[in-house]
């Protein structure tokens, strides 16, 4: 392995190739090179323009389960192709596949008899963006359900926070597949994609509440309002800011389990227990990194 010393000129950092090197690949003046960003932080430079270019996903699948199809569905969008294509042997009640959960938001993806199809999907530049309207539609979600309670409105916006989620993903796959999509460095996309995670799963038994869960949709919808603030300005995320996402989570009284609600409301509070060790993380490593 070779050590070159980094050369800087104002606020442009440049190293010099082996002349060696681009003596063998007929590297010149006006050549191009492509450079790959791995998760490590090690870059690839490669002596020819290579170009990623997503592709088209074809599966022959004999299942009729509508869950592991929904899955399979659900895979094939967040992930970075261009296009796909699910046939099967036989034709299935497809009522059953449009009712799972998420499958109804995902746009672009067409069900036919026996055929699944997708030809144009999302592009996601910022998640950043997308886990910020995720905190806000969860918060107004919240204020919904204990003042004016309205199902239809409540539905709406568990999709849309539903949607939101599976956009983060295809986001993070897509930026981690095809090297850099977005401005943010993949360690952020890394806590992002937790965050939205925990997130997703509060709100999923958070829906099981209704208004007479007031006092608790009270104390849940506290540390939410803090987590809306630091994602205003993730790279100012210091230790305040996560001590006190931590601590107001903590004041969430444990809920003594003894039904299925009182089980759901315990598990919203680990859920955010558990997004304020991702906050605590996040913080540790900007602080490492500044």
């Amino acid at each position: 392995m070779e050590i070159r010393n980094i050369q800087k000129t104002g606020d442009m950092h440049y190293l010099y190739l082996p002349t060696s090197w681009c003596r063998e690949h007929k590297i010149g003046a006006k050549s191009k090179v492509s450079i790959e960003y791995n998760t490590d932080g090690s870059i690839i430079i490669s002596p020819e323009l290579i170009e990623k270019k997503p592709k088209h996903l074809k599966f022959h699948i004999a299942e009729d389960e509508p869950e592991v199809i929904h899955k399979l569905v659900v895979a094939s969008y967040i992930n970075p192709a261009a296009s796909f294509e699910i046939n099967m042997d036989k034709e299935m009640d497809f009522t059953k596949l449009i009712n799972q959960k998420r499958l109804i938001s995902l746009e672009s993806v067409e069900i036919d008899k026996k055929q699944i199809t997708s030809d144009a999907t999302v592009t996601v530049l910022d998640p950043g963006s997308l886990l910020k309207t995720m905190v806000k539609k969860i918060k107004n979600m919240i204020i919904v359900m204990s003042k004016n309670y309205d199902k239809e409105l409540i539905g709406r916006y568990e999709d849309e926070i539903d949607r939101s989620k599976m956009l983060i993903d295809k986001s993070v796959i897509g930026s981690l597949t095809f090297g850099k999509t977005t401005k943010l460095k993949n360690i952020d996309l890394y806590y992002i994609s937790l965050i939205s995670k925990e997130l997703e799963r509060m709100v999923d038994r958070l829906i099981c509440l209704s208004q007479i869960d007031k006092k608790f949709l009270d104390d849940i919808a506290k540390p939410i309002e803090i987590l809306q603030n630091i994602l205003q300005e993730p790279s100012q995320l210091d230790q305040s800011h996560a001590i006190e996402f931590a601590k107001k989570v903590l004041s969430i009284k444990k809920v003594d389990v003894k039904d299925v609600k009182t089980n759901d409301m315990s598990r919203m509070r680990q859920n955010l227990d558990t997004i304020s060790e991702v906050i605590m993380d996040w913080m540790v490593t900007s602080k490492i990194e500044n």
